[in-house]
């Protein structure tokens, strides 16, 4: 008989729609349950959806695949400007920031992303079944939880490809042991067009229209962006528009419509702070929830860490934050300048009313952690891009003056000389990007999808290398270099796996 495997951790049972999230168990072997005792009922559903969400929480925030906390960052910020490794000697922080990554860096295994894939493949299948056992399983909760499901394995599929380019495509799950269990690698168009793209257009389709949705859940709000993403990097404003434009139709956790259309649709700049707390503001897309109490310490590697971080705000980024704190309060909510070292940025923490976090309490690595994926100035900026790259410079600057004048900033004004080409507007864009989503898992794809990372980086890592003391050769190994190496330990695993070159 053919079974469904599922890791035991799924099985816990956690209501969707609250704070937390069931403790992610230590990884054990792949229990056997079989399909006719499981998936029997909606709180089956439940359970199985929160192992999904769980999965990529433990990836993205805990100790994930290679035990490397917080891939998040190391992912969409450590490789670009941002951030530069610490004086601790963390063999993988210390790769990144130099561009000298290996394939035995902890953060090159892209198997928990496939863990999380593995789950989306058995809701995707099993889901449907239910309602001839259960009849509270409704359509609207078969189509809501089958949209989050595909919607997620789009979204993993879209890390994937961003970071390794050519993958391995899994849409079933994994139910018989006599099964080949080794793929080769797809090229990343085809994963785009025949999973990515397909899977958020099926997403759109089951998803509940303008619902009111939870912040920790993808909803209506959460799909239209990740389809306006997934256009905007594979270079096609036209379609992203579209997906902007669904966006702005769908609801915010507040329940208001998003909009996007002035200042007035985002929380005033007294409420900012809240977008990263536990709010459910007008700006709230999609966040994922790390709690202490259920999952232990969220020790994002650019702000808390188990004693020394790995990571540390780079030196010229943090001058640059200084230079602007008097007016711009964003590098007051996002930095902490009282600190002796650059490695405590506070913008995922309440700061008490004192203006400084005790970093050195044992307890502020007990503080909850609400990372934001998508959020509403994060969608302003990228349809400011697009309307940048259709010729239309009027919206752009409309749109970004939105988003920098909330900040504290004068506004641009039509016909300076610094917005008289599309070049020089992008650059206003990737660089109001990089302030207002400073540590938010972007910058890095930012420079990647504009073409600016090689640009950008060069100097950035002659700086670096000249004070390491090692030979300075700045960005080596032109484009292929953009992407990951593949973890040593997934090529002897599956000898049909090619290593990414200049890495094998």
């Amino acid at each position: 008989m053919k079974r469904l495997f599922l890791n035991i951790s799924m099985l816990a049972t956690i209501a969707i729609g609250g704070n937390g999230c069931a403790k992610f168990l230590d990884e054990k072997p792949l229990t056997e349950v079989e399909t006719n005792k499981y998936f029997k009922s909606a709180k089956d559903i439940t359970a199985a959806m929160a192992g999904v969400y769980a999965s990529f929480q433990q990836e993205m925030t805990g100790a994930g695949s290679g035990s490397t906390w917080g891939k998040y960052v190391f992912w969409g910020e450590a490789r670009g400007d941002n951030y530069d490794r610490t004086q601790y000697n963390f063999a993988h922080a210390v790769e990144i920031a130099s561009n000298g990554l290996s394939s035995s860096n902890a953060a090159a295994n892209w198997s928990g992303l496939y863990r999380t894939i593995g789950r989306a493949n058995n809701c995707i299948k099993y889901i449907p079944q239910v309602p001839q056992f259960d009849r509270t399983a409704t359509k609207q909760v078969i189509d809501g939880n089958l949209a989050q499901s595909y919607a997620m394995r789009a979204m993993c599929y879209f890390w994937i490809v961003r970071i390794w380019g050519d993958a391995p495509i899994w849409l079933e799950p994994y139910t018989d042991v006599a099964e080949e269990p080794n793929r080769a690698r797809e090229k990343a168009e085809d994963i785009y067009t025949k999973v990515i793209i397909p899977d958020l257009l099926k997403a759109y389709d089951l998803i509940p229209k303008t619902a009111t949705p939870s912040q920790w859940h993808i909803g209506e709000g959460a799909i239209c962006a990740m389809l306006a993403d997934v256009y905007m990097t594979r270079k096609d404003p036209d379609n992203a528009m579209v997906w902007f434009n669904n966006l702005f139709k769908a609801k915010a956790p507040s329940g208001k419509v998003f909009t996007g259309q002035s200042a007035a649709d985002l929380v005033p700049q007294a409420d900012w702070k809240k977008v990263f707390l536990n709010a459910n503001t007008n700006e709230n897309i999609w966040s994922i929830h790390w709690d202490f109490t259920v999952n232990g310490c969220a020790c994002l590697p650019n702000s808390l860490y188990h004693s020394n971080s790995p990571l540390q705000i780079d030196s010229a980024v943090m001058t640059d934050w200084q230079a602007i704190q008097a007016t711009d309060f964003r590098a007051r909510q996002t930095v902490d300048f009282a600190a002796s070292l650059r490695d405590r940025m506070q913008k995922y923490y309440a700061v008490p009313a004192t203006g400084t976090i005790d970093w050195g309490a044992a307890k502020t690595k007990e503080l909850p952690v609400y990372l934001v994926m998508y959020r509403l100035t994060d969608m302003m900026l990228l349809y400011a891009e697009a309307a940048n790259q259709k010729d239309d410079m009027a919206t752009a600057l409309k749109w970004l003056n939105i988003v920098r004048t909330r900040a504290g900033l004068p506004a641009f004004l039509e016909g300076a000389d610094t917005l008289s080409t599309k070049a020089k507007m992008e650059n206003l864009l990737l660089n109001e990007r990089r302030w207002e989503l400073f540590g938010e898992g972007k910058r890095w794809f930012d420079l990647v999808r504009t073409g600016k990372a090689i640009e950008v980086m060069d100097p950035v890592l002659r700086r670096r290398q000249t004070r390491q003391w090692v030979p300075i050769v700045g960005w080596e190994g032109g484009t292929d270099k953009l992407l990951w190496p593949i973890h040593r330990t997934l090529i002897e695993n599956n000898p049909l796996l090619k290593q990414n070159f200049p890495y094998n």
